[in-house]
């Protein structure tokens, strides 16, 4: 619990991780990480739309308000092994940069919300216009 709620302030107050950086003897290549995570975390709601053996496919808005999809890769155990929630699931996280991959900060507040057909052929008409842009596997 305590864990979670310093990760509530460090993704709310993200240049913090500056300050650590300032303070802590760190090798170069985990600064780096640090710094890109710092510039080009993504916080907040996704849908989980597919699950694919490298990846799991959610959706959200990017910056214009425009539907974008992003592949997240877990790193020890897949997004579908972490979950074991079928399609579609709602989660909260942190998409996170790391050696090319999208990963989250190890925390995903799942939603048990159930959703009717209607719903379902929204979330496919958003994937089919996002599916356009590609699947972005990289936040660097």
């Amino acid at each position: 619990m305590m864990v979670h709620k310093v990760r509530e302030v460090l993704w709310e107050k993200p240049e913090m991780i500056d300050e650590y950086i300032g303070e802590a003897e760190l090798p170069q290549e985990k600064i780096d990480i640090l710094k890109l995570w710092r510039r080009n975390h993504k916080k907040g709601m996704f849908f989980i739309l597919e699950y694919q053996p490298e990846y799991a496919v959610v959706i959200a808005s990017n910056e214009q308000g425009e539907d974008r999809l992003y592949g997240i890769k877990g790193i020890s155990n897949s997004v579908a092994n972490t979950l074991r929630r079928g399609l579609l699931a709602q989660i909260e996280t942190v998409l996170l940069p790391f050696k090319g991959k999208i990963i989250y900060d190890s925390f995903i507040s799942s939603m048990q919300i159930g959703y009717a057909e209607g719903a379902r052929a929204v979330f496919q008409e958003m994937y089919d216009k996002a599916i356009k842009y590609g699947i972005i596997t990289s936040l660097e």
